[in-house]
């Protein structure tokens, strides 16, 4: 199966994967917005890829790019489709890395500014270490040097760890017994190792 393009998330006005939802099926349902997908690309099967802030401690959904043939608006924000230059713009990251997936009917919601009640734990991550950068599926945090572990209570994030040290010590067990860092995306097995947190 091809690498499948991140979520991102936004923390002090730094984006990041978003690498690990530990209740992942209670974060975040396009359906709960209305908006059927329909279609998806072997780099999204999903169907959308979005972009998550955190504002004043409040998880929000900032951005969503989705494949749908609806043209529905969402918190009074209309879909638009959007230029490669502004494909390049706002999600450049995705287009630099992997070209673009949303081309060919897509729908973009910016600004939407959606508060997410997710009540849970998210990880978060930067600084991608270039051999372990498209191994598997999903992204690992194994695969960057800045991991951050965000408690969230009822959509409000009110304690942020940085677990980086704790991802680096993972990583290097799993590099001295030939474990394999892409295997590592499975979110229950990552937030096993934040249970001291």
């Amino acid at each position: 199966m091809t690498y499948q393009l991140p979520d991102t998330l936004i923390y002090a006005e730094h984006e990041y994967r978003l690498v690990s939802i530990l209740d992942e099926k209670n974060f975040f349902d396009v359906a709960s917005l209305g908006i059927t997908i329909n279609g998806c690309s072997t780099a999204n099967y999903s169907g959308r890829l979005a972009r998550f802030a955190v504002v004043d401690d409040e998880s929000l959904l900032k951005d969503l790019a989705i494949r749908t043939s609806q043209s529905l608006p969402i918190n009074n924000v209309l879909p638009r489709k959007i230029t490669i230059k502004e494909q390049v713009a706002n999600f450049g990251d995705y287009y630099s890395e992997f070209g673009s997936i949303f081309l060919g009917g897509d729908n973009y919601y910016l600004d939407l500014n959606i508060p997410v009640e997710y009540t849970g734990k998210l990880l978060i991550a930067d600084d991608s270490i270039k051999e372990y950068r498209v191994v598997g599926i999903f992204d690992s945090p194994l695969k960057f040097r800045k991991n951050l572990l965000l408690i969230v209570e009822e959509g409000l994030v009110f304690d942020v760890i940085d677990v980086s040290n704790i991802i680096e010590n993972e990583r290097k067990r799993r590099i001295i017994t030939e474990t394999e860092i892409k295997n590592f995306s499975n979110n229950s097995d990552v937030f096993k190792l934040f249970s001291k947190e």
